[in-house]
């Protein structure tokens, strides 16, 4: 998976997940259980080609994708207030 097809993948999700829009960075960060200071950031690095993306997250989006839910309950990942966030840089 590349940056293009994890950003396409976050929009996807979004919609699959019933939200009517993409997953914001922070709540991809969080169904993937991404830690640090700032797991959004990490995935924004992702998504530009900062960090190159590894297996096992790539392997768990191409479930989440294929419609295996996140293992937390989806109310503990989407939050009302994270909207959809697209790069400006894009």
């Amino acid at each position: 998976m590349n940056g293009i097809e994890m950003k396409r993948a976050r929009r996807q999700l979004g919609l699959m997940w019933g939200l009517g829009r993409g997953l914001s960075l922070a709540e991809l960060a969080r169904a993937c259980r991404l830690s640090g200071e700032r797991p959004s950031t990490v995935v924004r690095d992702y998504e530009r080609g900062k960090t190159k993306i590894s297996g096992p997250l790539s392997a768990l989006i191409d479930c989440y994708l294929r419609g295996v839910l996140p293992s937390d309950p989806l109310d503990e990942i989407i939050t009302p207030n994270d909207e959809y966030e697209d790069d400006p840089d894009d």
